[in-house]
């Protein structure tokens, strides 16, 4: 069984490099946001070509790649396991237009600029509760150098977000259950309350772990801890 892995967006391969290093075999790291996915066909046609002829899969998604995947699993028959990072339960249509979720998102990434990129990985290393050499590395991957304005932004080509984006909102019909699937997420003390409803609604069949003291950003700030679950789970889901 091969394994896949779909990051949020604005992941890189380096955010995921320390988790990877505690899973008991190889996981291949798939970026759609380098792509423009225009509608569903382009999304299955980006995956198919990335998985070639695998039989069997187990794909793992975090945040907007849990929606990906979730979506992709109920496309591919390959698929014979799924694994959800806090991701691909939520209907967005309930909680933001996707009018005022792109303008958000652009005016985040147009806001993201640094003058001083290792000034802005102390800042990180300081705030976060896991660190490294992998997630330094991250750090220096998600941004490039603007010569003309003489400063670092945020390596995110918008227009691809922006298709990306407006396609999670047509991808939420799955058509197929995927007998094995964990999800895991973060328990918050006190959660809100179209988070408590989605959650509500998940399938009976999800296998699910709730966690405290952890954020969203689950698999990079516990990789040892999220990666142990999942071998497990591997292990005895076989």
């Amino acid at each position: 069984m091969k394994k896949y892995f779909i990051g949020g967006l604005g992941s890189n391969v380096y955010h995921s490099k320390d988790f990877f290093q505690e899973l008991n075999s190889q996981i291949y790291f798939l970026n759609p946001y380098e792509k423009h996915l225009q509608d569903e066909t382009e999304l299955k046609s980006w995956f198919k070509n990335e998985i070639v002829e695998e039989e069997s899969i187990c794909l793992i998604g975090h945040s907007l790649g849990g929606d990906l995947a979730r979506y992709l699993a109920s496309e591919f028959y390959e698929v014979t396991k799924l694994i959800l990072l806090d991701g691909g339960y939520l209907d967005l249509d309930k909680i933001l237009p996707l009018d005022i979720e792109l303008e958000e998102t652009k005016n985040y990434i147009e806001s993201q600029v640094v003058s001083d990129l290792n000034l802005l990985i102390s800042k990180e290393k300081s705030e976060t509760k896991h660190w490294s050499e992998n997630m330094e590395e991250a750090v220096r991957q998600s941004y490039h150098w603007n010569s003309e304005y003489n400063r670092y932004e945020l390596a995110l080509n918008y227009e691809n977000i922006e298709a990306i984006l407006s396609l999670r909102r047509k991808i939420q019909a799955f058509k197929r259950e995927v007998g094995a699937t964990l999800f895991i997420s973060p328990c918050y003390s006190n959660e809100a309350t179209w988070r408590e409803e989605a959650l509500k609604e998940l399938p009976d069949y999800f296998e699910t772990i709730f966690l405290e003291n952890v954020s969203h950003e689950v698999y990079t700030e516990a990789p040892r801890e999220i990666a142990s679950m999942i071998n497990e789970w591997l292990a005895y889901s076989q």
